[in-house]
C-alpha cells in the first residue's frame, strides 16, 4: 500500500513537472476532494433524423411536382438562381435526384422527401448533469463519487442555484445545449438534424458531489510557497482548474475552507522557524494569546452579541480583554496579528509613507512579486529620497530567483545612491521596517510572493511591532547581516 501510494505522488509530481516546467517540483500532500454537480432526469420531447436541410426539401417538393428548370424553381420559392443551382448540385452529389431528360428524384430522394414528412416525435426521460460551480449542462462525466456525508469538510460548496423539480421555467436557459447534447448523441447513430420540441418536466434533481484530487507541491525543496493543481483519474483537469480561479476573481474562495483544513496537519508555523534566525523574541503563545484577545474584543464590539446580555457585564468583560491585550502587548512588543493576504498591502503603505528608510529582507525575488507595479512605486519612493535597503539570497536559490526583476534592481541601485541592494549568502528571514513607524517579523516572502488567491495558496503568518526600540533592533539587525557576509 505504501509503495502504490509512493508511486502515485511519483506520478503526480512527474506532470506537474512536466506541465509548468518545474523540474524540481515536490508533491507534499494531496485530498480527495468532492465536485458538486445538479443531476436532472427530464422528460424529452425531440424529433430527429431530419436528413434534409429546408432549401433542399423545398426543392425537391417542386422537382416532385414536375417544376424541372432550375429558373422556374427560383421564381417559383422567391429565391435567387445561383443558390438554387448550388443546391441542385448538393443534391445530384447525394445521389438524391439524377439528371435525365429532366431532373428528377432518385428512389433514395423520394424515400428522404417521405421521410421529412412523415416524423413521429421522441418522448424519452434523458439524464443531465449541471456543474454546479460554473453553470455548465453535460451529458455525462467519468468523475467517481465522492462521499460527501462523511468528508463534508472537503465537499465544494455549491454556487449554482439547483433548479427544482416540476419546474421546468428554472431551466429555459439550458434548453439551446439541450438540443446541441441530443444532436451529438444522436449524430452516433447516423441521424443528422435534431429539433428540441419541448422539455416536459423535470422528473426528479438531486445534487452529487464527484471526485477531484487536491494537489499541494512546492516548486522545488527549497520553496515554502505552497501550489495547488487539480488532478482526477491521474491527469491535471484545467477546466476545473479554470473554474476554481474564475471563482476567486470573483472573491468566492471556494478552497479556503479546505486549505483550512489541511493546514493543521501540512502546514508548520513557519513564523516559530523565523524566530530562530531573526534575533527578535517573539514567543508563539504571545502570537496566539494576541490574536485570541483581539477576536474576542470583536465580538463584543458586535450589537448582535449583546442581544439576551446585560450591557453592563458585557463592558466590564471587554474592559477586562483589553486590559489584558495591553499587557501582553507590552510584554511581547507586539502590536498586531497579519495574515497571508494583508502583508502585501503594508509592503505598499511602506513605499508610499515612508518619510527617512525602508528595509526589506527576503530570500527569494521573482518577477511575480517584483512587477512593474513594484518596481513603479519603488522608483517613486527613491525620488523622494528615502534611504531603501534590500537584501537577500538563500543557499542553493538561483532557480527560484528572476534574473530579470533582480536586473532592475541592481540597474535602480545603480542609479540612485540612496538604494542598497545585497545579495546575501544564505538568509532566511523575512523582515519589513518603515521608519520607526513599524516592523514586520513574519513567513511572507516579500519578494517573490504576491499574495493572489487566484492562482497560489499559501497560509502566512506575521507580527507588526510598533515599538521604536524594537524597530530599532530589528533595522540595526538587517544592516548587520549585510555588514558580516562582506
Amino acid at each position: 500500500m505504501k509503495n502504490q501510494i509512493k508511486d502515485e505522488v511519483k506520478d503526480f509530481e512527474n506532470k506537474i513537472r512536466k506541465y509548468h516546467s518545474l523540474p524540481e517540483a515536490i508533491v507534499i500532500d494531496y485530498k480527495p476532494i468532492g465536485y458538486p454537480f445538479h443531476v436532472l432526469n427530464l422528460d424529452l420531447t425531440y424529433l430527429t433524423n431530419r436528413q434534409l436541410q429546408l432549401a433542399e426539401e423545398f426543392v425537391m417538393k417542386c422537382l416532385n411536382y414536375e417544376l424541372n428548370n432550375y429558373k422556374e424553381i427560383a421564381i417559383f420559392l422567391g429565391m435567387d438562381e445561383k443558390l438554387i443551382e448550388k443546391v441542385l448540385s448538393e443534391l445530384l452529389l447525394k445521389g438524391l435526384i439524377k439528371r435525365e431528360d429532366l431532373l428528377k428524384l432518385t428512389e433514395s430522394g423520394l424515400y428522404a422527401l417521405e421521410q421529412q414528412t412523415v416524423l413521429a416525435p421522441i418522448s424519452e426521460t434523458k439524464t443531465f448533469y449541471i456543474d454546479a460551480l460554473n453553470g455548465k449542462l453535460r451529458e455525462s462525466f467519468s468523475l467517481n463519487l465522492f462521499d460527501s456525508k462523511n468528508n463534508s469538510n472537503y465537499a465544494l460548496n455549491k454556487i449554482v442555484k439547483k433548479p427544482r423539480k416540476g419546474h421546468i421555467e428554472d431551466i429555459v436557459d439550458y434548453y439551446e445545449h439541450i438540443e446541441k447534447i441530443l444532436q451529438n448523441y444522436n449524430s452516433y447513430n447516423n441521424s443528422n438534424k435534431v429539433e428540441l420540441i419541448q422539455v416536459n418536466n423535470i422528473e426528479k434533481v438531486y445534487t452529487q458531489w464527484h471526485e477531484l484530487l487536491l494537489i499541494l507541491y512546492q516548486r522545488n525543496p527549497d520553496d515554502r510557497e505552497i501550489e495547488y493543481e487539480i488532478f482526477s483519474r491521474g491527469n491535471i483537469q484545467v477546466e476545473y482548474r479554470t473554474t476554481i480561479e474564475q471563482l476567486y476573481a470573483e472573491g468566492k474562495k471556494i478552497l479556503d475552507t479546505i486549505f483550512q483544513e489541511i493546514e493543521d496537519n501540512l502546514i508548520h508555523d513557519n513564523l516559530v522557524e523565523e524566530q530562530i534566525l531573526t534575533p527578535i523574541p517573539i514567543n508563539e503563545e504571545h502570537i496566539k494569546t494576541v490574536e485570541k484577545l483581539s477576536v474576542k474584543i470583536h465580538c463584543l464590539d458586535d450589537p448582535d452579541s449583546l442581544i439576551n446580555s446585560k450591557k453592563q457585564s458585557i463592558k466590564e468583560e471587554r474592559k477586562k480583554l483589553i486590559q489584558e491585550l495591553d499587557y501582553i502587548k507590552t510584554q511581547s512588543k507586539i502590536s498586531e496579528i497579519i495574515h497571508t493576504y494583508e502583508h502585501r498591502t503594508y509592503l505598499f503603505n511602506a513605499l508610499k509613507e515612508a518619510k527617512q528608510r525602508i528595509m526589506i529582507v527576503s530570500p527569494w525575488i521573482t518577477e511575480y512579486a517584483v512587477d512593474e507595479n513594484f518596481i513603479k512605486m519603488l522608483e517613486e519612493t527613491l525620488k523622494r529620497e528615502i534611504q531603501i535597503y534590500i537584501f537577500y539570497g538563500i543557499k542553493n536559490s538561483s532557480q527560484q530567483n528572476s534574473p530579470r526583476a533582480i536586473q532592475k534592481l541592481t540597474e535602480l541601485s545603480t542609479y540612485y545612491k540612496n538604494f542598497k541592494f545585497k545579495k546575501l549568502k544564505n538568509t532566511h528571514r523575512k523582515i519589513l521596517v518603515c521608519d520607526t513607524k513599524f516592523g514586520i517579523v513574519t513567513s511572507f516572502n516579500f519578494l517573490s510572493f504576491r499574495a493572489d488567491p487566484n492562482l497560489t495558496y499559501r497560509d502566512e503568518l506575521g507580527v507588526i511591532i510598533r515599538d521604536s526600540a524594537t524597530i530599532e533592533d530589528l533595522f540595526n539587525s538587517g544592516i548587520k547581516l549585510a555588514q558580516d557576509e562582506i
